[in-house]
């Protein structure tokens, strides 16, 4: 079940595991009709994710765009939601490194376990079938998901959730 933002009920800071870190309240550039436009024009799900962050990533935008180019739908495998992974690049490509780094390695584990803490208090389930509650796999699902129209008002709204977490995440 998809659980949209909730300005009143998240507070501002969250201490988990002795960390202290901003949550941001709904502030991104996109709404839900550049969203759906984007899906529309034919960017996947991953790729929209990496669209809202054009800016942040600067010379790695084209890098990154390429990089998730074929890891929407949750892989066709019933895994890890695009959208999500998506997310999980931008935070990388913010925070990792290069070459072999534990610093950085650290680094990115602690804002991917951030992702995840605020992630999951907003959406129910990290892969596609869980979230959609469909298996999209499945012709029958596909064309239900089409006519429930979860494509483009459940899968808009989760990545307006996703996009407002990972800018508290960067700093954007």
């Amino acid at each position: 079940m998809y659980v949209p933002y909730d300005a009143v009920n998240y507070p501002m800071f969250e201490v988990s595991d002795h960390l202290l870190y901003p949550l941001i309240g709904p502030s991104s550039s996109m709404d839900m009709d550049t969203l759906t436009r984007l899906a529309d024009e034919g960017y996947d799900c991953a790729q929209i994710i990496i669209k809202a962050f054009e800016n942040e990533l600067g010379d790695s935008y084209p890098a990154a765009m390429k990089a998730v180019s074929c890891m929407s739908m949750g892989l066709l495998q019933g895994s890890l939601c695009g959208a999500v992974i998506g997310a999980l690049t931008v935070i990388g490509f913010k925070y990792g490194a290069e070459t072999p780094d534990i610093s950085s390695r650290g680094l990115c584990m602690i804002k991917r376990e951030m992702f995840f803490t605020e992630y999951k208090k907003r959406v129910q389930g990290t892969t596609c079938p869980e979230i959609l509650g469909l298996d999209v796999r499945k012709n029958e699902d596909n064309i239900r998901a089409i006519k429930e129209n979860l494509f483009t008002d459940k899968c808009p709204r989760m990545f307006m959730d996703i996009i407002e977490i990972v800018k508290g995440i960067i700093g954007a």
